[in-house]
């Protein structure tokens, strides 16, 4: 009698002593592996079935019988009703449900998919199925009874449902109360804030700014409540000025559609006075720039154009200096008497001069390109007139017309004349007209030569 065979074991581990009737082939091949395993999962099957908890813990104990066992038939449940609990058994309405029995071989990739598990509806799923009767039943409610269901739904609403219905609920219940009110009402509100306050509200949305830079009344308070209101004459001239370029700027260039509309004219007034006021008054370290222009010789006219300050002086000189430096940047030489009146229109000078000529400078090079000769006196003042759309009626039809046709230039003399002279364009052929006509007469020397044969008639008498 051959002796036992000794069991293997180790740390942690032991091996099982082998059946007896399987002592002499200890390797069992995949065939019968898989058949072994099909037997016994069968048998296990008969007495558990998927879902069902086994109720006794002796159950366990107890050895599967060799036959397959008929499982107990169960009452028919309904599948229609969504909130029903689980069932075990498939649902007559379905697919028929998967085999039970394992092949013989294992599967390979290309055999059916292994069977699945019958799908269990659960709460959340049933909930959502029943959604559109509820909502039905919502919407048959009265307004009281809806707004009671909703508010007993948000007593049992967590925090971050609460949350979320916060940030959509908030959007929907805003309202623009400067949109929807009549501009009358709106003047009248922004009325009582002071500037600050209208500067930051200005910048909450477009349709504000929109609102709040074309109210000229609101702008009007406000120059008047700050005291920079001079009078209506001088803000009516500044807003028609502010018009009349709009409407060159319109006519000589496309329409581009503007994401904000232009501002009331009153308002960029004030903008201007405003700075210019607290820039005087709150200024700790005003600078203050002296230098000297033209000696000893009397300045007869001043202007500030384009970030330049243009003297003339009765020396017959004509200087341009830096408002920042005070330095000296051209000294226009030409006139052969002092210079009483000066205009500008960008790099442009015109000046009028006690020589009676009215000379045409071009200030980026510091030359004199005309000169208009005519006057018989002292060139006193001088004007540039631009083009502006006016009205022009002929035949009982009033329509819009551009007038001047291109840029003129007014002048005005002791010799009691006024001349109109057309302003030339950068790049015109250079013109040089000196004196007047040889049939023309200085009013202003007739007038000394009778006041002085005058004079001499009374010392005679």
């Amino acid at each position: 009698m051959q002796e036992e065979q000794e069991v293997v074991s180790g740390v942690g581990w032991r091996m099982m002593k082998p059946d007896e009737g399987h002592q002499d082939s200890m390797v069992v091949g995949l065939a019968e592996a898989v058949e072994r395993y099909g037997k016994k999962r069968a048998l296990n099957s008969d007495d558990l079935m998927e879902g069902i908890e086994v109720q006794s813990s002796t159950a366990s104990n107890v050895p599967p019988p060799r036959k397959k066992a008929r499982g107990t038939l169960l009452p028919p449940l309904s599948t229609m009703n969504a909130a029903a609990p689980p069932s075990p058994l498939p649902s007559p309405h379905g697919s028929p449900p998967p085999e039970a029995a394992w092949p013989s071989a294992p599967p390979s990739g290309t055999s059916s998919p292994l069977p699945q598990a019958p799908f269990q509806p659960d709460l959340s799923l049933t909930t959502l199925l029943t959604l559109p009767s509820l909502l039905s039943h919502f919407n048959n409610l009265p307004p009281p009874l809806q707004s009671h269901f909703l508010l007993t739904l948000l007593r049992h609403s967590p925090l971050p449902v609460l949350r979320s219905l916060h940030s959509v609920l908030t959007p929907i219940l805003a309202r623009d109360f400067l949109t929807l009110l009549p501009p009358e009402l709106v003047s009248h509100i922004l009325s009582f804030l002071p500037f600050s306050t209208v500067a930051r509200a200005s910048r909450v949305s477009r349709s504000w700014r929109n609102i709040i830079d074309s109210d000229p009344v609101l702008w009007r308070d406000l120059l008047k409540s700050t005291k920079i209101w001079f009078g209506g004459e001088s803000e009516a001239a500044f807003a028609n000025s502010i018009y009349a370029r709009r409407r060159h700027t319109l006519r000589d260039q496309p329409t581009v559609p503007r994401p904000l509309s232009l501002p009331h004219p009153y308002k960029m007034l004030f903008k201007s006075r405003h700075l210019t006021h607290t820039r005087w008054v709150n200024n700790p370290d005003p600078k203050h720039v002296s230098f000297p222009a033209h000696g000893s010789s009397v300045v007869t006219c001043l202007i500030f154009s384009h970030g330049r300050i243009i003297s003339a002086s009765d020396d017959h000189s004509i200087h341009v200096y830096s408002p920042i430096t005070g330095e000296l940047l051209r000294s226009l030489q030409g006139h052969d008497g002092g210079v009483w009146a000066l205009a500008a229109c960008k790099d442009t000078l015109v000046s009028g001069s006690t020589d009676r000529t009215v000379r045409i400078w071009d200030l980026s090079t510091g030359r004199c390109t005309h000169v208009f000769g005519g006057h018989t006196s002292t060139v006193r003042c001088l004007s540039i007139v631009k083009p502006e759309i006016v009205d022009v009626e002929r035949n009982g039809v009033v329509t819009k017309e551009r007038w001047p046709k291109r840029p003129l230039i007014v002048t005005g003399s002791r010799d009691h004349s006024l001349r109109v002279w057309t302003l030339p364009r950068p790049g015109d052929p250079e013109f040089k007209c000196f004196g007047p006509d040889e049939n023309e007469v200085d009013l202003a020397e007739v007038c000394v030569s009778l006041f002085l044969e005058s004079f001499q008639l009374i010392e005679l008498l």
